[in-house]
């Protein structure tokens, strides 16, 4: 198993970054590892929503089906995906009031056979890497 979890402040409140997090329409602008979308995807992700995305982390393609297992706004985003060769993983994204900003915390988790050994330490290096890129960008493009 292989798990991220990477954090960052915003001066925008929680709606703008639930906003924009909550939007695929704008995924492309601040998700690092996004490579774009294999069929419609939903208008709104709120729970049961479902869509697939072609990502790619440590120079690998790959096409995940999500599923949105939670809803909350401005709050609370769970997603569950399945990906090639057994993988599965999990997004989180939590997003609190403080500072008269924004808290946001990103989770990523990766699970399946593939991803024993090496393979899973390699890939939190890179994931880590990717999320803090991801929310570097969501930060300035709600600022």
């Amino acid at each position: 198993m292989a798990k991220v979890t990477v954090e960052a402040d915003a001066k925008a409140d929680p709606q703008r970054i639930w906003d924009v997090v909550s939007d695929l329409s704008r995924v492309p602008e601040w998700n690092t590892m996004h490579e774009g979308f294999a069929g419609d995807v939903p208008a709104v992700l709120g729970e049961g929503a479902t869509y697939r995305q072609k990502v790619k982390l440590m120079g690998m393609p790959a096409e995940m089906a999500w599923r949105v297992t939670a809803a909350a706004a401005p709050g609370r985003l769970e997603q569950d995906g399945d990906g090639p060769m057994g993988v599965k993983a999990k997004n989180l994204f939590v997003i609190t009031p403080a500072d008269g900003g924004s808290h946001i915390t990103y989770e990523m988790e990766f699970i399946g056979p593939a991803l024993k050994g090496p393979m899973a330490g390699m890939l939190e290096k890179q994931a880590g890497a990717a999320g803090q890129q991801a929310l570097a960008k969501l930060v300035a493009l709600t600022e």
